[in-house]
């Protein structure tokens, strides 16, 4: 087969036909910079297309199994529901024996398409007909046209093994799979290999040229499970480099960290850390003490920390964090404490406040939207040194915002905030310590990839007198169960949470709202109790009355939205209800069932749903009654949902992974994390280390609104 193209070492992506200004741009949008990006775009699955199923034996697969056919266009049109917005496409097409009818739900264009004997792939399964009496039919599959003249190109759609890639910048797997083969056979992978030999040597794995056009145009005779499962030797070479470029990218970032050395010196003493700990009105569980010893030793360090503080809801994360925030304190330095939402600083701002006051110390708090005399106030305090310790949110970002001898940044619920985000509050000081923490503890595999720069330590405990939160999963009995139980807890002198997961009611999804919900919970099952109703589009002032209101005993149930699942304490709340658990993530719920179980008394967590949810949901909300350990929900959470992007390192226009994925190939990610902690020592070659710096240098992100939480 011939190609136009020509020039392998100066092949670009305009070179390609069908890429333009336009098109590049929007590649550029997903990630993908240049040619060398292109190549590594993987497929989203592979078809065996070396012998189509028949229509008669893809109606015969069994349940939730699906199969591809070569059909033809017999009839075809668009039809509009009552439903508003809501259209349907129905096709019958024929492999020549039988013919199958088939529907798209909402793809009214493809009607347009679709004219009698033209010729198309389909993938999907065969569906029992919904109603009594309509025949099965193929509920929107995948599908792809075939044009009319398939000249010398029907050998890379057919007759083989043919990836399928996910339509990308406008371009179909059809057109991808083109300009795959024209890019491959122009010598686009050339000369593109920057993995040093000596990592390679003993791995039977192709070279980059090769594994690039087996990933793309698997040889002959390839396992298509093997290929599914991302078993092969040419894609287990891509996936290694994958991690060796993000883990080398992470060295370097440690290596710029350590070459900065501290400009102050911390000041300890054995006096000085009795003082600390007299501060706080408990005692450090094992734990804590441990922890806080290693970030002790971060800051009498050399040069500045850069730490990740990780444990479960209610292992006192908070409180390591306050004693680091006094050593500086005690050092004569400035400490930031950033979060996420404006409940949550205004909490955390109260009990600093009670805590700290009998010391002396003083707690600042910014938070967003204020422009008043006590907000020029603070910024005053800030930039002369007078305000030692600031409590805020994304407002502590603002250019306005300086620091006279920042020493320290904390940050909160770290997933909520990006990269870029980290940098610029970083910024304001001159190399301050950096303490990261989260709330939701992550699986070791993670944390290594979205937090490859930070040293990561744990809480594995829980402070005493903590208790087991008794979670049940159910529908309609479980609801009458849990205003019962709401009912007798305020009886006996205790508190309840009832969560939403929106504040209204919204056209588009069924779910009931935190509004409603307060009116009929008010005037219905809880009549006579006293609600409050928070949530983050109230106003600031009368958000935190409620919460005071509830944290004094005087609003007996707390109505909310998800905006409580951080920060909020109160020891004699014992029950929580959440209504269409099946909305929120496994992580969201462990948090929101931390906020009870903070005391003595025992506690108990309704997961509530619909009657007709799905399995997955059920099995995901059964995860929450089988532990009660964050870092095991965390597991399951990850299993189940897969590693999504690299938070801590994904931006605007950069890749992320690919091909590569954390919880299947977790033996490879170890491997090339060694493999770059040991070019660091020894020096990371240029070719590498340039090539990871493309792909995984942070970009700036914009939108950075504060979030509900």
């Amino acid at each position: 087969m011939k190609h136009p193209v020509q020039a392998p070492q100066s092949l670009e992506l305009l070179d390609l036909p069908g890429i333009g200004p336009v098109r590049a741009a929007a590649l550029a949008e997903a990630g993908i910079h240049g040619i060398g990006d292109f190549l590594t775009l993987a497929p989203r699955r592979y078809e065996d297309r070396s012998g189509f199923l028949s229509l008669t034996q893809l109606a015969r697969l069994d349940e939730g199994h699906k199969g591809t056919v070569l059909v033809a266009v017999a009839t075809a049109r668009c039809i509009r529901t009552r439903r508003r917005g809501f259209t349907l496409t129905r096709a019958t097409v024929t492999d020549g024996a039988v013919e199958q009818e088939v529907v798209w739900y909402n793809q009214p264009f493809l009607a347009r398409h679709l004219h009698p004997g033209r010729r198309m792939i389909l993938y999907g399964a065969v569906q029992p007909g919904r109603t009594r009496g309509h025949p099965p039919q193929i509920e929107n599959p995948e599908l792809e046209m075939l044009p009319e003249d398939e000249g010398t190109e029907q050998a890379i759609h057919m007759g083989r093994v043919v990836p399928v890639h996910p339509r990308t910048a406008g371009l179909s797997p059809r057109n991808l799979r083109r300009l795959f083969h024209l890019a491959l056979a122009g010598g686009a992978a050339a000369g593109l290999d920057f993995i040093p030999q000596e990592l390679l040597a003993g791995r039977a794995w192709p070279a980059r040229e090769e594994a690039l056009r087996e990933l793309h145009f698997p040889v002959e005779d390839t396992d298509p499970g093997r290929l599914q499962a991302c078993r092969t030797a040419a894609q287990r070479r891509l996936i290694y480099e994958e991690f060796l470029l993000l883990f080398t990218a992470l060295e370097r970032q440690r290596q710029q960290r350590c070459r900065k050395a501290r400009a102050w010196t911390a000041t300890w003493s054995p006096q000085v850390e009795r003082r600390l700990r007299d501060r706080l009105p408990f005692t450090l569980t094992a734990g804590q003490s441990a922890a806080w010893e290693t970030i002790r030793q971060d800051i009498l360090g050399p040069h500045p920390m850069a730490r990740l503080l990780q444990g479960d809801v209610g292992s006192g994360k908070t409180a390591v964090a306050i004693l680091a925030m006094l050593l500086i304190l005690e050092s004569g330095r400035q400490a930031a404490f950033m979060v996420p939402t404006e409940l949550l600083a205004m909490q955390h701002h109260q009990r600093l406040q009670d805590l700290l006051r009998p010391a002396g110390v003083p707690v600042a708090l910014m938070v967003g939207g204020r422009q008043d005399a006590t907000a020029r106030r603070v910024r005053e305090e800030l930039a002369s040194g007078a305000a030692g310790l600031i409590i805020g949110t994304h407002a502590l970002f603002q250019k306005k915002v300086k620091f006279a001898n920042l020493g320290l940044v904390v940050i909160d619920e770290q997933h909520r905030f990006g990269v870029s985000q980290r940098t610029r509050l970083e910024e304001k000081g001159h190399r301050p310590d950096l303490l990261v923490m989260t709330a939701t503890p992550i699986p070791r595999s993670l944390a290594l990839t979205r937090y490859g720069d930070l040293d990561l330590v744990e809480i594995r405990d829980r402070p005493p007198g903590r208790t087991p939160v008794q979670t049940e999963v159910g529908c309609r009995r479980a609801r009458t169960r849990a205003m019962s139980m709401i009912r007798a807890e305020v009886e006996a002198g205790r508190q309840a949470y009832i969560v939403y997961p929106l504040v209204a009611e919204s056209a588009k999804l069924d779910v009931a709202a935190a509004t409603e919900g307060y009116a009929e919970l008010a005037e219905g099952p809880l009549a006579g109790l006293s609600l409050g109703l928070v949530h983050g589009r109230m106003a600031s002032q009368e958000r935190r009355r409620i919460m005071d209101s509830f944290a004094a005993g005087e609003v007996q149930v707390l109505v909310a939205t998800s905006v409580i699942e951080v920060g909020i304490d109160v020891a004699a709340a014992t029950v929580l209800v959440v209504e269409h658990a099946e909305r929120f993530g496994l992580a969201q719920l462990h948090q929101l069932r931390g906020r009870v179980g903070r005391g003595r008394h025992a506690s108990h967590c309704y997961l509530l749903h619909p009657t007709d949810i799905a399995s997955e949901a059920k099995h995901r909300l059964g995860v929450l009654v089988s532990t009660q350990d964050g870092f095991e929900v965390a597991r399951q959470d990850l299993v189940l949902r897969g590693p999504g992007e690299l938070m801590g390192l994904r931006q605007h226009g950069s890749p992320g992974l690919r091909l590569a994925d954390i919880v299947r190939d977790e033996d490879l990610m170890e491997q090339a994390r060694k493999d770059a902690r040991s070019l660091a020592a020894s020096g990371i070659p240029e070719a590498l280390m340039t090539e990871a710096c493309r792909r995984w240098e942070p970009r700036p992100a914009g939108g950075e609104t504060e979030q509900e939480g």
